[in-house]
């Protein structure tokens, strides 16, 4: 065998070594989330059936169209109009670079209770900690967005939000600390070296003028695609099961600004906005869950999976409504 032959395979068998203890090493940041506990199924809400027509199995597509843009206006105004709500959120936020090669899940949950006028809400994104190396990854990927923990507040006596975020990592609202899971799930911050800022605040109270939104995309016969719309009913249940999908190239200029400022990628544009929601017969949210996908031009894409329940005031659902159930939130969210 001649040297030069015997380079070539010695180079080839290190090229082959190098690959694949690449492939293994990216293999940690694949799918690692960890478990976290659902959010009970909510009780039925309200007083009687909607007075709306449930399209016929043989329907035109554009009367499919209308009846999910009617449900979804109809539930959020029911949603502002209601004394007492809360929900709570289960997401995985998928972020992927070079296509399939590298996935940095990183899960989060989100809980939201109004009562009268008063708002509060928690978000916690925490991503897998067995590797230091994924914080690191996703501080570089997306600064803003990877690993927080933010309370918000707000009642009729403000014009603003007041949000204070722990967070380590890059970006501007980064001050060294951020929450973890402990070994019984339960979640551990460290809320002393708060950063607190004055936000926009959103619509959610009958008080309010302006109209509350489920979600920053727009659900409107403008929005919706034909032909992807699928509308069931669940008559021991009593709610409407609705799936369809969004044109995503109609996303708000607002919401697209947002998404690019939060991943840190200009190009960055939605791709698929898939949904499902359930919705009581009497007009109130029951669940709703959001897949959306974005991408960019310089191979790195993302899965938004965003999972809500709804909850209102009925007898059996009375804990969702009491902050001492939710971590920090008495202890955080206040003026």
């Amino acid at each position: 065998m001649s040297k030069r032959l015997r380079g070539t395979i010695v180079a080839l068998v290190v090229i082959v070594a190098l690959v694949a203890f690449i492939v293994s090493f990216l293999s940690i940041f694949r799918n690692r989330i960890p478990e976290r506990e659902a959010p009970g199924l909510p009780l039925y809400f309200g007083e009687q059936r909607l007075d709306i027509d449930m399209p016929e199995e043989d329907a035109e597509e554009q009367d499919l169209v209308e009846f999910v843009a009617e449900l979804y206006e109809t539930a959020c105004e029911n949603y502002k109009q209601a004394d007492k709500a809360a929900f709570e959120v289960i997401y995985t936020t998928y972020m992927k670079i070079g296509g399939d090669l590298m996935s940095l899940p990183v899960p989060g949950t989100r809980y939201c209770l109004k009562e009268g006028a008063k708002r509060y809400y928690m978000d916690f994104a925490i991503p897998d900690q067995s590797n230091p190396l994924i914080g690191t990854l996703l501080n570089a990927f997306a600064p803003e967005s990877s690993w927080y923990g933010e309370a918000q507040y707000t009642d009729e006596t403000m014009d603003y939000t007041v949000s204070r975020k722990i967070y380590s990592g890059s970006g501007e609202s980064a001050n060294g600390v951020a929450p973890k899971y402990a070994e019984d799930g339960t979640i551990v911050a460290d809320w002393s070296n708060v950063t607190t800022k004055e936000l926009a605040k959103p619509v959610y109270a009958a008080y309010q003028e302006g109209d509350f939104h489920h979600t920053d995309h727009e659900v409107s016969v403008d929005t919706i695609i034909p032909g992807t719309v699928s509308v069931e009913y669940n008559s021991e249940g009593r709610y409407y099961i609705c799936n369809f999908e969004l044109d995503p190239e109609k996303v708000p200029e607002a919401l697209l600004e947002s998404l690019r400022n939060s991943s840190g990628q200009p190009s960055a544009r939605y791709t698929k906005l898939v949904q499902s929601m359930t919705i009581w017969d009497s007009g109130y949210f029951r669940t709703y869950h959001a897949l959306d996908d974005w991408t960019t031009d310089v191979a790195m894409s993302s899965t938004l999976d965003f999972q809500t329940t709804y909850y209102f005031d009925t007898e059996g659902d009375a804990e969702k409504f009491d902050i001492n159930n939710y971590q920090y939130m008495a202890e955080m969210c206040h003026k």
